[in-house]
């Protein structure tokens, strides 16, 4: 059973895989992919957000049947002005969501 909630298990075990993932969110700006974000980490969602400056970094755990898969997040900047810097954010990463 999933336990999007944090590492935990039901039982209380943490026994099982682990894993870890560097994700990379990629878009223009005004988007969605910081509400993308917020709404997986923390399940909220907000009707105006600020716009990233730079890339915001956040973390999420699930659990999945014996597998804790650990998400390393990091949520770009989509104006014209971040994107030279976008390689050193996604550059080692394991997967990318492009909005």
């Amino acid at each position: 059973m999933a336990n999007r909630g944090g590492a935990q298990r039901p039982n209380g075990s943490t026994q099982g895989k682990i894993c870890q993932f560097k994700l990379v969110l990629l878009g223009e700006s005004a988007v969605g992919k910081s509400s993308l974000v917020l709404r997986f980490v923390k399940g909220q969602f907000h009707e105006y957000q600020e716009s990233t400056i730079g890339a915001a970094f956040l973390t999420q755990t699930v659990c999945l049947d014996d597998t804790t898969v650990k998400f390393e997040i990091w949520d770009t900047a989509g104006q014209e002005r971040y994107h030279s810097l976008a390689p050193m954010y996604y550059r080692g990463a394991q997967a990318a969501i492009v909005v």
